[in-house]
């Protein structure tokens, strides 16, 4: 006799999903991507900014409860990799069902690069070119914007071919090494897809238990590299294998993640309005200081839970400031590292002019409101034509992303 959980799987197997709410297609203010689940795009959003404000302000300048949810933001990069997980397999696992082709490789990897690129690349070399203008070298420690390259040359090149958190190097804007991780993934996107969305009930299964092995892995290495860490989950050093191991665990997750929303009641039951108790639960972890890894195993059932875009919880990420946010986040990610130098000159030079509570003030508002403004600049400038740009590079014709 089956057992139950083998019984689920095979349902899991037989239901192909269901056509995910999709997003209104708002084109007032920023355009959206192509496809989107509105209340995911509203987390990525909030996972940014919440990842901007623990590098720009220290956990200790906010009261009780907001300091410990900053403090544990570092976590909102797991919430990026489980959730770009479900997104690839929502938007090209159907490219792979009958295994690898290399036209539809090219093609998935071509909109990955796409979409990570042009504003990557741009960034990039506004501040190497920041540098040898005003200052004639790549080595400049402690100036804003300037870059200090311990290895010019090969960090240079590492970072150009975003390939520097392989183990190679550090990244040069401190944010992108999850963006070189994830661009690693990638490239095992095709056979991941095949296993974990196709393949028998226990590839499933043991996709689920290989990440899980692979996120547990991180911790024990962060804990014996002899770094600075603030939990451990919190790997970021490109030159190890924790950063990799980390995004390739969070990625897999996901994966199995969408597997499961592709099954009927998991659907039902994710619709049913439980997102506010993950959310709760997820709080209430957060403020009693529980381990990196009781937050992580939250991350999933909220992502099933906003995927089903039902209840408040759904419509409240899904709001027009916090969606467009979420249009914002991959901008807001990229560049906000340069803001802490200002906000520290900020700190040491408007307190001498005006009172403190007003100081503040002003930089709280000069912070939120430059960075907002350069991401918005930036997206329309450089994300979106370069994102069309790079796409008519393709040889060949592209291939349907969804069966």
């Amino acid at each position: 006799m089956m057992r139950p959980h083998s019984l689920a799987m095979n349902q899991i197997r037989r239901d192909a999903p269901s056509p995910p709410p999709l997003s209104g297609a708002r084109r007032e203010g920023i355009a959206p991507a192509k496809e989107e689940i509105d209340a995911l795009t509203g987390l990525r959003g909030v996972a940014a900014v919440l990842v901007a404000i623990y590098h720009i302000y220290p956990p200790a300048d906010f009261p009780w409860g907001l300091r410990q949810i900053i403090a544990r933001s570092y976590l909102s990069v797991d919430v990026f990799f489980v959730l770009s997980g479900f997104v690839m397999a929502l938007n090209y696992g159907g490219m792979f069902r009958n295994g690898f082709r290399r036209e539809a490789f090219l093609t998935f990897m071509l909109r990955r690069l796409a979409r990570l690129y042009p504003l990557y690349i741009v960034f990039l070399a506004l501040r190497v070119g920041y540098s040898l203008i005003a200052y004639g070298s790549l080595q400049v420690p402690g100036c804003w914007f300037a870059v200090d390259l311990p290895h010019p040359a090969l960090s240079l090149l590492a970072n150009a071919a975003m390939v520097q958190s392989w183990g190679i190097a550090t990244a040069i804007t401190n944010p992108t090494w999850s963006v070189s991780v994830e661009w690693g993934v990638y490239f095992l996107f095709p056979w991941l897809a095949l296993a974990t969305l196709h393949g028998r009930p226990w590839h499933a299964w043991l996709a689920c238990a290989m990440a899980a092995a692979l996120i547990a892995l991180v911790g024990w290495l962060t804990a014996h590299d002899g770094g600075w860490h603030n939990g451990v989950l919190d790997a970021y050093d490109g030159r190890t294998p924790s950063p990799m191991l980390r995004c390739l665990g969070g990625f897999i997750l996901g994966l199995a993640l969408y597997r499961l929303y592709g099954w009927g009641p998991a659907r039902r039951l994710a619709a049913a309005g439980w997102g506010w108790l993950v959310a709760a639960y997820l709080l209430a972890g957060v403020l009693l200081q529980w381990s990196d890894y009781a937050l992580y195993a939250g991350f999933p059932l909220l992502i099933l839970a906003l995927a089903c875009d039902r209840g408040w919880l759904g419509r409240l990420l899904a709001w027009g400031p916090v969606f467009q946010a979420g249009v914002l986040s991959y901008a807001i990610y990229v560049i906000h590292n340069p803001w802490i130098g200002l906000f520290q000159w900020s700190r040491r030079v408007l307190p001498g002019h005006m009172p403190g509570w007003l100081a503040e003030t002003v930089i709280a508002l000069g912070l939120a409101g430059s960075i907002l403004g350069a991401a918005m600049l930036l997206h329309r400038l450089v994300e979106v034509p370069g994102r069309r740009w790079v796409r008519r590079l393709a040889p060949f014709r592209a291939a349907q992303p969804r069966s």
